[in-house]
Formats: C-alpha cells, sequence, structure tokens
C-alpha cells in the first residue's frame, strides 16, 4: 500500500504542469529517441507553444558518467532534433539513460519538461526473452533451453548467496544478456568504450552480461559464470555504497568460489607463477586486478585459492565476518585484522604454506609411492625368480 501512494504521488509530481504561467503555454505534441547501439543517438521534440521558443537545451544522464548538456537545433518551425554521437561520447551499455528539455521563450521564461528514459540496449540483435522473477533473461540465438539452464544456474547462485549473507529472497529484478560468442560480446562494449572478458555484472544497475558460445562447454561455462557474477549483484546489495571497500581479491575470490566448477587454468596458473616469476602479493590486489591477460587469470586463481583456505580454516562464519567488517567501511588490511585477527601478510603467508607445501608434500608421497611400487615390482620378480629357479633345480635333480 506505502509502495502504491508513493508511485501515486510520483506520477502526479511528473504529470501535473508546473505552476508558472509559461508552462501553460507550452504543449510537447510529440517526443522521440532513437538509435543505432555504437553509432548515432537522434533526439527528436515537437512542440506548440502560444510565445515562440528561442533555445531548447537538453540534459542526459547516465549511470557512472558525468551529465551531458547539448543545445537542441531546430529543423523547423516547432520541431527540434539533437543528434548525440555515440562514438565520441560513449553510454553504458544496457543501461536506462534519462534525459529531458529545458525550453526557453523569447520574453526569457522557462520551462522544463518533464523526465524521459530509455534502455540503452544493444538493437543490432533480436532478442527473445524469459521472464521468470526474479529474472529477465535476453538471448537471441539458441532455443529457450539456453534460457531455462542460465535461469537454473541463476537461481543456484542466487540460493547460496543468500544463504551466506543470511539474507531473505527478493523479487528485485536480475538482467542477463546472453551473447553467443566472445567476438561479439567484445564487438558490443568496444562501441561502448568497455571490456570486458567472458562475462561481466554491473551491482547497480543488476545486469549481467556473458558470453556463452554453443557446444560441449556450454553448460559449464554456464555454472562457472553466472553464480560467479550473481554473487557481485548480491552484495552490492548487500553493503550498498560500502561494496566499494570490498577488495578485489576478496570480491573476485568469494564469487569463484560460488562457481559450480572452478576455472580449468587456476591450478596450472599457480604452479606456474611460484615455480617461475612468483605470486603477486594481495596488497597489489586490494583496488583492482591487473589489465594484463596472464596477470589478470594469475590473479583471480590466487584470490580464488586464498578465499578456500580462509573458508577451510576459518569456516562460513569467517568469511561472514569479513564481508561484515568491510560493510563497516574498514581498509582491505584492516577488514583482514577485524575479522581474522591477523594481518594481510600473516594471512598471505599461511595460504602459501598451506597450499604450496602441501602441494610439495603431496609431490613427496607420489615420488615415494612411485619408489615403493617399483621396489615392490623388482623384489616380486626377484622372489619370482628365486621360486622358479628352485623349482627347475628340484626337476632336474628328480630325473637325474
Amino acid at each position: 500500500m506505502k509502495r502504491t501512494l508513493i508511485l501515486l504521488i510520483l506520477f502526479l509530481i511528473i504529470t501535473t504542469p508546473l505552476s508558472v504561467q509559461a508552462e501553460d503555454s507550452v504543449e510537447i505534441l510529440d517526443e522521440r529517441v532513437e538509435y543505432t547501439f555504437g553509432g548515432e543517438l537522434i533526439f527528436q521534440i515537437e512542440i506548440e507553444s502560444e510565445v515562440p521558443v528561442s533555445q531548447i537545451t537538453l540534459v542526459l544522464q547516465a549511470p557512472g558518467i558525468p551529465s551531458f548538456v547539448g543545445e537542441v537545433l531546430f529543423i523547423s518551425p516547432g520541431q527540434a532534433q539533437f543528434v548525440y554521437d555515440l562514438a565520441q561520447r560513449p553510454l553504458p551499455a544496457f543501461s536506462n539513460i534519462t534525459y529531458s528539455y529545458h525550453l526557453t521563450l523569447e520574453n526569457g521564461e522557462s520551462v522544463e519538461t518533464p523526465g524521459y528514459f530509455f534502455t540503452y540496449l544493444d538493437n543490432r540483435y533480436n532478442w527473445q526473452e524469459l521472464i521468470e522473477e526474479p529474472f529477465n533473461i535476453y538471448w537471441y540465438e539458441g532455443e529457450i533451453i539456453l534460457a531455462q539452464e542460465v535461469r537454473d544456474a541463476a537461481v543456484s547462485g542466487l540460493d547460496q548467496v543468500l544463504e551466506l549473507l543470511q539474507q531473505p529472497a527478493e523479487n528485485k529484478p536480475i538482467v542477463i544478456f546472453i551473447y553467443s560468442s566472445e567476438e561479439e560480446l567484445q564487438s558490443t562494449l568496444a562501441s561502448v568504450g568497455q571490456t570486458w572478458v567472458g562475462g561481466h555484472a554491473d551491482p547497480r544497475l543488476g545486469s549481467i552480461v556473458v558470453s556463452l558460445p554453443p557446444g560441449v562447454d556450454q553448460s559449464l561455462e554456464i555454472q562457472r559464470l553466472i553464480p560467479h557474477e550473481i554473487t557481485h549483484i548480491l552484495l552490492y546489495r548487500f553493503m550498498g555504497n560500502e561494496y566499494q571497500y570490498l577488495p578485489a581479491w576478496f570480491n573476485e575470490g568469494l564469487a569463484s568460489q560460488m562457481e559450480a566448477f572452478s576455472h580449468p587454468d587456476y591450478d596450472l596458473a599457480l604452479e606456474k607463477a611460484e615455480g617461475e616469476r612468483g605470486l603477486i602479493p594481495f596488497a597489489h590486489l586490494c583496488i583492482a586486478f591487473p589489465v594484463d591477460t596472464d596477470l589478470a587469470l594469475l590473479s583471480y586463481a590466487q584470490s580464488n585459492s586464498l578465499l578456500d583456505y580462509i573458508q577451510r580454516e576459518y569456516g562460513v562464519t569467517g568469511i561472514q565476518a569479513m564481508i561484515f567488517a568491510y560493510d563497516q567501511g574498514v581498509s582491505c588490511e584492516r577488514g583482514v585484522e577485524v575479522a581474522l585477527g591477523i594481518t594481510l601478510e600473516e594471512l598471505e603467508n599461511d595460504w602459501k604454506l598451506d597450499v604450496f607445501s602441501r602441494g610439495r608434500y603431496l609431490t613427496y608421497i607420489f615420488v615415494l609411492s612411485g619408489f615403493l611400487l617399483l621396489l615392490l615390482i623388482f623384489l616380486g620378480v626377484f622372489i619370482f625368480g628365486k621360486f622358479q629357479g628352485s623349482e627347475i633345480e628340484q626337476e632336474w635333480d628328480e630325473n637325474e
């Protein structure tokens, strides 16, 4: 009831004419926006005014970027247009764009139009949709079974994270866009000035974009990518503005722990780093991961392994304590101290000792087991040979 009342009040605010006299003399006959994704965004407005309009200004707002103000040009009496160059000023893909017009009349009076909005989608593709609360799933290639499989993985990831956060389920929408190849996804993101790898979540918008090429690995990728990105969105909704204090290594490591299957290259990346160029200190992974592909993979591998160690050593309560610590706005290092009672450096050393010493220990066991197996084979052959020799000798004596 309360929510309905608020919506009614907002509707009245938006639709009720302004009290100034100039507002009554101006009528907006038509207003629309058209765009080519990554190309041009064309705003058009048609007005009728008792007092001539001398100037129209467009005010555009998009998440994460500064507001834009541009002068709208008249193309005929009462009709004006503004062309926004998306190549020069990219807008965040899959986000809600809001805009309004400021009209200046020849008598000096001003009129503000209501606020309008549209969703900036990749309109180069014919999207199909599956709507099952709280998920809105969009795809353009393949059958509905693909969307259903994505939904199932999203539900699984949602349940895992909500259980960790001890939060009830909610119907706040999560939007998922599925591209059929990494190249098409990268093309889309490049056209809006963004670069992601195989998937990305925008926690503020509650949207996920992934590439899921058809093939034998598609199901595995669904169960890996979707819960990972769901984790980022739910952490943001739980923490709000304090989400910014989550260290990158914790945020990505926890999301990786929610995957049904770990990335197959993580173990290899850790082994290679330990043996060759060395590991990345976690203090260097507090803010962001490196852009270099190999270093980024190593960062994910380390973070996944560290969160696995924390869960084994400190349990789920240790993970929860760290989330609650960062939810108070503490620093990367301080969060570890508050939650686990040790420094970040001590945690890192304990992790190295556990992971890499355990690995070497298992290697020694494997080598020793192989040596003992060879020894047993040798002894078996030796004993069998001696036994066979004694039998032959006994038969020779009997023949004699």
